[in-house]
């Protein structure tokens, strides 16, 4: 049978009831509509026909923008069906066309109370307008092998997935890519063409049912490539089984799990003694932090677990062998001031490199309405749900509102409608995401808990029923929508009250001096030295300071907040504690405390260790001045943080001018250069419509790459400075496998680690194979003429470069490399000597004999 389509969709509900439903939908609105229709079929009459009514609105906005033509459909008009009024509060307009008939259009949305340049409401994102520019680049074919896939999305997310494999062990890579731009292929990619055999990957995701969403992702990618494998349990969460979770510890201390999603709560929680023990063994590849902005935010989102991960990091580094594992800090949005906060927890900031490509997202479009009268505003909002395109979500900032909104939807009849907030429970969470996921909800009713990185990409409408507490959030929750490159619709409906609730949670939940000094002076008085200088101590982060008078969870978390504050102010590092159970004892009763296993490790947990580098941290003038100079740079930059969430709630600023401001920096070595992009919003529909097309962003791999030995190339050409550019040139009478060969030598015997050939010889022969002739299968092909189109920062490893004919490109003669061999044919010209041949005049030329001789020794 086919698809439900539009025609198809027709016919049902033409000879409704009759007709038979197809059993899938052409898309994900068809989807939605057939399921609805497909029950209603098995109970004799849809269940309640809100939903239905959006979605055939939907169906019908889409059709007609798309075609030009207006787009109808009949429906039955009697009994349960919706009468003429019905369809009206939907923006359908119905007429009567025969016998228990109405003929049905949507029109656009163009409510009252919005500015009549600010109408109509939705248009693009209901035709589904692609805005996304194709940036598409080719793959490297070590990892099309591994993969599957054919191109990297963009050059931003190239550079970033080389700089993860050419990071040096123990240093830290901030990734910022924006939202989907494929972020999860960095982490994916090393494991992919490693396996599951070997180190491990640990990716810390701030939700369960993110863990879930990529672990699922990351094995369908396993499936694909190695259908017989089999693959073990990828997400850590609380609804493993006790022998789930032991299978998962066994795997990764015998270096057999490969990869494992888990929140920052498992990491620093029942995992640690495993990864400590990986650690030790140098089974430990990649630390992944993923939503990493997450760790600076100070609010009512403040998660111990995630500050706590700085110490963690330090403390399974110092345990590594010669070979530490690399960090990878991952987010679409990093503030300057984010990235300072990386460069004290992660560093030393000289061991801290970046990757960053930022475009801003030319999907959403963007709409702002003041009602301070809660009733109206509530009216409006659910106005606006009745008319958005599908799929929805709506934020909220409080759970109680999250569960009301849900209760006022369901009894508007939306029962396609679904709640998550911070005290979703674990099970609850996997049902809601699945159901998202399978186009069952068309609805979700959220907090921020919601969405963080999960890859739900046809959302069309992000409304807002209240004000985000920084530009950042809004941004964050408004790249829900249009991740498939198609517009999307973002609508803020707010109050004077939801401003100033905004305001109280964007304040930053900062210490005071005087309560700081209390609370460090309670723990380093407590503290037992582990060190012979007293400068490394464990604190207890349940000591209650003198003027509080019991220990809880919230003073617990103060306590952290201050030492987080005095990490940011250089006061001190975080570090951790090796768990002193073994694999053989958990389970079991702790011997050297007398408690059982589970008291012990909730004894471990109320410890931090730190690293004291102020010697003056006891002296409270000191300690005043540096933690209020902290104090003070956190306080301006969220008064900046106010004034842009402001000027967005006027809609006197163009949207992408403040999102530009916000995420761009100068600051040396953490340049962000952000490409402006806007979908539309107030400004933009008063003077000259939007801007989608961005310009491509500026995208530079890393530096500072692991060392390349050239002591063998040295050894076998003394005659060479392997510093300089070293000419190769080649008999003319060479074919194209012989071309090949000498590349795979060069791979092979002197580490050669990229390729760099014109566009119209990537099709060449072999040359989609010659990683398998790398010591690690890892091998780079670059374009030269991208390279001379864009400017690209070269990685400074070994490289060999192919000329087809004409002169050697100006560039290859100044890249910065530890060996960098140019293979030329025998008439390519000295660009400094016309008339003659480069060959002969110049001074770094290596012959094809000596070559064959010594590559083949």
């Amino acid at each position: 049978m086919a698809s439900l389509d539009f025609e198809t969709l027709h016919d049902v509900l033409e000879g409704w009831p009759l007709t038979p439903v197809p059993a899938r939908g052409a898309d994900g609105v068809f989807d939605r509509i057939r399921q609805i229709l497909f029950q209603a079929q098995a109970l004799g009459r849809p269940a309640r026909f809100s939903d239905l009514m959006s979605l055939l609105r939907h169906a019908l906005r889409r059709r007609t923008l798309q075609t030009g033509a207006t787009a109808r459909l009949r429906v039955p008009a009697d009994g349960d069906w919706p009468s003429r009024d019905d369809w009206a509060r939907f923006g359908v307009r119905a007429q009567s066309v025969a016998v228990a008939r109405y003929l049905i259009e949507a029109v656009a949305w163009a409510p009252a109370w919005m500015d009549a340049e600010d109408t109509p409401l939705f248009e693009d994102a209901f035709a589904e307008r692609d805005v996304r520019i194709d940036r598409r680049r080719a793959i490297d074919p070590f990892l099309a092998e591994a993969s599957g896939f054919t191109t990297y999305m963009s050059a931003g997310q190239r550079e970033a997935v080389r700089s993860a494999f050419l990071l040096p062990p123990g240093e830290t890579l901030v990734v910022s890519l924006p939202t989907g731009s494929g972020k999860s292929f960095v982490v994916q990619a090393p494991v992919l063409t490693r396996g599951l055999e070997g180190p491990l990957t640990i990716c810390v995701v701030p939700t369960t049912a993110l863990a879930l969403d990529q672990a699922r992702q990351m094995e369908s990618l396993l499936k694909d490539r190695h259908p017989r494998l089999e693959i073990p349990t990828l997400a850590w969460h609380a609804g493993l089984t006790d022998d789930e979770r032991s299978a998962v510890k066994s795997a990764i201390r015998q270096g057999t799990q490969g990869i494992l999603y888990s929140s920052p709560e498992g990491v620093t929680g029942a995992l640690l003694p495993a990864l400590y023990d990986a650690a030790r063994d140098g089974l430990l590849a990649y630390l992944v932090i993923d939503e990493a902005h997450l760790v600076s935010q100070w609010g009512d989102g403040f998660r111990p677990a995630f500050q706590m991960l700085a110490g963690v990091r330090r403390g399974l580094l110092g345990a590594c062998g010669a070979v530490p594992f690399k960090t990878v800090l991952m987010s679409a949005t990093l503030a300057p001031d984010t990235v300072a906060t990386f460069d004290t927890l992660f560093g030393p900031a000289e061991t801290v490199q970046m990757v960053s490509s930022i475009h801003l997202r030319p999907e959403p479009q963007y709409w702002t309405h003041r009602e301070d009268d809660e009733d109206a505003k509530a009216a409006k909002i659910l106005e606006a749900v009745r008319h958005a395109p599908r799929p929805c979500i709506l934020y909220v900032t409080k759970r109680d509102d999250a569960r009301d909104w849900l209760t006022r939807l369901r009894r508007a009849g939306f029962a396609r409608s679904e709640c998550f907030h911070g005290e979703t429970n674990d099970a609850d969470r996997r049902r809601i995401v699945d159901q998202w996921a399978r186009n069952s909800l068309d609805i979700i009713v959220a907090t921020s808990a919601f969405g963080v990185g999960i890859d739900k990409r046809d959302v069309r409408t992000v409304i807002h029923a209240t004000v985000p507490e920084t530009l950042d959030r809004f941004y964050q929750e408004v790249g829900r929508g249009g991740r498939d490159g198609r517009a999307s619709a973002s609508l803020l409906i707010y109050s004077a009250v939801d401003r100033e609730i905004a305001d109280n949670l964007a304040a930053p939940s900062l210490i005071s001096e005087e309560l700081g000094f209390e609370r460090w002076s309670a723990m380093s008085g407590s503290a037992r030295a582990l060190d012979l200088m007293g400068t490394l101590l464990e604190v207890n982060l349940s000591v209650v300071p003198p003027r509080l008078n019991r220990e809880t969870d919230y003073n617990a978390a103060w306590n952290m907040r201050t030492l987080i504050m005095m990490a940011r102010a250089n006061m001190l590092e975080l570090r951790s504690l090796p768990p002193e159970t073994l694999a053989r004892q958990e389970g079991e009763a702790e011997a050297a405390y007398g408690l059982r296993a589970d008291l012990y490790w909730a004894r471990y947990f109320t410890r931090a260790v730190v690293q004291v580098s102020e010697v003056t941290h006891r002296n409270r003038d000191a300690f005043d001045v540096r933690i209020s100079a902290e104090r003070e740079r956190s306080f301006k930059a969220a008064e900046a943080g106010r004034g842009l969430l402001d000027r967005l709630l006027s809609g006197a600023a163009e949207v992408s001018d403040l999102l530009h401001e916000l995420y761009t920096s100068h600051a040396p070595r953490r340049t962000v250069v952000v490409s402006r992009a806007c979908g539309g919003c107030s400004v933009d529909r008063r003077r000259d419509g939007p801007n989608v097309r961005y310009a491509e962003p500026a995208s530079f791999g890393i530096e500072g790459v692991e060392p390349c030995d050239t002591r063998l190339f040295q050894e076998r050409f003394p005659h060479l400075d392997a510093a300089a550019p070293v000419l190769l040139p080649l008999p003319g009478t060479l074919e194209a496998a012989e071309v090949v060969a000498i590349l795979a030598d060069l791979v092979s015997t002197f580490g050669i680690r990229e390729i760099a050939v014109p566009d119209a010889m990537r099709g060449l022969e072999g040359l989609t194979l010659l990683h398998r002739n790398a010591r690690d299968g890892i091998l780079f092909v670059q374009s030269t003429d991208e390279e001379v189109a864009t400017g690209l920062t070269a990685y400074r490893v070994a490289r060999a470069s192919l000329l087809a004919s004409g002169p050697v490109p100006e560039h290859l003669l100044l890249l910065e490399r530890p060996l960098h061999v140019i293979l030329v044919p025998p008439a390519v010209p000295d660009p400094h000597h016309p008339g003659r041949r480069l060959a002969e005049t110049g001074t770094n030329v290596l012959s094809f004999d000596q070559f064959k001789a010594g590559a083949r020794r």
